[in-house]
């Protein structure tokens, strides 16, 4: 009990200092986010895709419709921890995903058998290894997609709807800062609303 006191007393501390940053550096993003890993009573897990005792690896080749077959990489969690929240990372230690397992999941009264991260964070990297995107889902449901330029600044946020995932909103920044809001109508048609107007 002692020792669960202290972790979590650290975490609240570093967590209080990351949360008082105002700035939208992919850093302070990626830091909120361990340090947000969910209550006491839950499993907090590292892991990492190479690992075989944690992911079946599978190498599958897609082909869509006009485009060339390209060679995917597909990881199943093996044996997954029901109620644990997971920081899985790949073959570089980047962090490409962030959740909580849930083998069985209800939304609007619905029950989902199927277990899954149905609350999550993906992150993906560009090849010279800054992240790209962060996109977020909320009830097994597409959420937002966070943007990054080459000096890990955020560019761009795009807001779904959740039952469709057709674009609701797209907020454009400018060194960090909001700039402009898209705000859809309905597919292409949108109207523009700049920050402090």
């Amino acid at each position: 009990m002692k020792i669960r006191s202290v972790l979590l007393f650290f975490a609240i501390i570093i967590g209080c200092s990351c949360i008082k940053a105002k700035d939208y550096s992919v850093n302070t993003l990626i830091s909120k986010a361990y340090f947000k890993g969910g209550s006491q009573d839950t499993d907090t897990l590292r892991v990492y895709q190479n690992d075989p005792a944690v992911f079946r690896k599978e190498e599958l080749i897609v082909k869509h419709p006009e485009t060339k077959p390209k060679l995917t990489i597909h990881y199943e969690l093996l044996n997954p921890k029901d109620g644990a929240y997971y920081f899985i990372y790949n073959d570089k230690k980047q962090l490409v995903k962030e959740g909580k397992y849930t083998a069985q999941y209800k939304y609007e009264g619905i029950t989902y058998d199927q277990g899954g991260f149905y609350n999550s964070k993906t992150y993906l990297y560009k090849k010279n290894g800054n992240l790209e995107t962060i996109h977020y889902q909320e009830d097994g449901r597409n959420l937002k997609t966070e943007f990054f330029n080459s000096d890990q600044q955020l560019t761009k946020i795009k807001y779904f709807h959740k039952k469709t995932s057709d674009t609701n909103t797209i907020e454009i920044y400018k060194k960090g800062k909001l700039k402009e809001t898209h705000i859809y109508k309905g597919f292409n048609t949108y109207y523009t609303i700049k920050a402090g107007a």
